[in-house]
C-alpha cells in the first residue's frame, strides 16, 4: 500500500509540474506578445473617463482575439492585428517541442510522431455466408519450425478501446483497452490451427501518445531478437470512422471490417522492406475477397513506416471503429487467424 500511495503522489507531482510549465510557458508567450507589440494597459486617469466604453471593450477585445478565435466572429477588431514576432514563434515552436516532439520548422518530425490518418469509406455491403466456401483445414505437419513462435502481435496504442463496451475511445492513465483483449483473442484462434502466436502487451502510448512509435518499435525489436522463428508481425488497432462504414452483416452476424496499412517509408525514414510487406498484406486481402467479401477495407500504401522496417512480414491492422464492439471485431479477427495460418502453411 505504501509503494501505491508513493506512485500515486509522484504522478500527482508529475501531474502537477506539467501544468506549471505550461502556465508559465503561457505566460512567457503573452507577455512577449504584448512587449514586442507595443500593447499598453490602460489605466484610469482623469482623461481617460472621458473616453468611450466601447474604446476600451474594442482594445480589450483585440488583445484576447489573438488567442480566442470566436471572439473575432463577434466584434471585429478595429485595426487588423499584427503578425507575431519571431520571438513568439520561437516560444511557440519550443513548447511544442517540448510536449510532442514535433518541429514546426521541420516536417519531418510530424512524420517521426507517425500519427494514423482515418480514411472514409462506403456503406459496407450485406453478404450471406451460405455461398463462402469454408477455410481448408490446416494440419500441425503442414507448418513450419513447429514449437516455434511463428506470429508476434502488439498494440501501439495500447489504450484504444470501443464505446459499447467500455464508454470511452481510450481508456485513461495506462490501462490497456479492449485492442489487447483482441489481440489475445488472435492468439486463440491460431493455437486451434497449432500456430504459436504471442502478445506483447506492453503500454506504448502512456504518457505520451506521440511518442507511442518510438516506444513500440522497442517492443519489435526485441521480439524478432529473441524469436527468430517469427514468420509474421501485426500491430493491432482500433480504427476511427463511422460504424456503418466499419461494419458487414454476414448472416445476419456483425462483424468490424478491417483495413490493412504498408509502410512505404520516405526520406529519412527508410523502408526498405515495403514490397515484401505489401505482398503479403496482397495475399492476406485476396484471401479475404474469397472468402468473407465485404469484410476487407483493403489496402492503404502510405509514406511512413509503423515499425514495419524491422521485418519483411509486419503489416499494420485497423479493426473497425469507436463505434463498433469488441465482440465484433474478434469475429474478425478470428477469421485474419484462420486466413494467416492457411498462408503460413504454403
Amino acid at each position: 500500500m505504501l509503494i501505491i500511495s508513493q506512485r500515486k503522489c509522484y504522478t500527482r507531482k508529475k501531474q502537477y509540474w506539467s501544468k506549471v510549465i505550461i502556465l508559465v510557458g503561457a505566460a512567457i508567450l503573452l507577455l512577449s506578445y504584448f512587449c514586442l507589440n507595443n500593447y499598453t494597459i490602460p489605466v484610469i486617469t482623469p482623461s481617460s473617463f472621458d473616453l468611450p466604453t466601447t474604446h476600451f471593450r474594442s482594445q480589450w477585445h483585440g488583445v484576447l482575439s489573438q488567442g480566442i478565435p470566436g471572439l473575432q466572429t463577434v466584434i471585429e477588431p478595429p485595426h487588423p492585428p499584427k503578425k507575431p514576432p519571431h520571438i513568439v514563434k520561437a516560444v511557440l515552436r519550443n513548447l511544442l517541442l517540448f510536449f510532442t516532439e514535433i518541429d514546426i520548422t521541420d516536417i519531418r518530425s510530424l512524420f517521426r510522431a507517425e500519427i494514423p490518418v482515418a480514411s472514409i469509406f462506403t456503406i459496407p455491403p450485406q453478404v450471406s455466408i451460405v455461398s463462402l466456401p469454408s477455410l481448408p483445414k490446416v494440419s500441425q505437419s503442414d507448418l513450419p519450425k513447429r514449437g516455434k513462435p511463428l506470429v508476434g502481435i502488439y498494440h501501439t496504442h495500447t489504450s484504444e478501446s470501443f464505446i459499447p463496451n467500455s464508454g470511452v475511445t481510450h481508456t485513461p492513465g495506462g490501462q490497456r483497452g479492449d485492442i489487447v483483449e483482441v489481440g489475445a483473442a488472435m492468439v486463440k484462434q491460431f493455437a486451434k490451427h497449432n500456430v504459436i502466436a504471442i502478445q506483447s502487451s506492453d503500454i506504448h502510448d502512456y504518457p505520451s501518445f506521440m511518442k507511442a512509435y518510438n516506444k513500440s518499435e522497442i517492443t519489435v525489436q526485441q521480439m524478432v531478437k529473441e524469436n527468430p522463428s517469427l514468420q509474421a508481425l501485426f500491430d493491432i488497432h482500433r480504427d476511427a470512422g463511422r460504424r456503418d462504414e466499419t461494419t458487414v452483416v454476414i448472416n445476419g452476424v456483425p462483424m468490424a471490417r478491417i483495413l490493412i496499412i504498408v509502410g512505404k517509408g520516405q526520406p529519412g525514414l527508410e523502408q526498405p522492406r515495403w514490397e515484401q510487406n505489401y505482398a503479403f498484406a496482397k495475399a492476406i486481402d485476396d484471401k479475404l475477397n474469397q472468402y468473407y467479401p465485404g469484410v476487407s477495407l483493403g489496402m492503404d500504401v502510405v509514406d511512413w513506416r509503423y515499425n514495419q522496417h524491422l521485418h519483411p512480414h509486419a503489416l499494420l491492422f485497423e479493426m473497425g471503429c469507436q463505434y463498433n464492439t469488441k465482440e465484433e471485431t474478434i469475429r474478425t479477427i478470428e477469421i485474419i487467424a484462420d486466413i494467416v495460418a492457411e498462408i503460413l502453411a504454403k
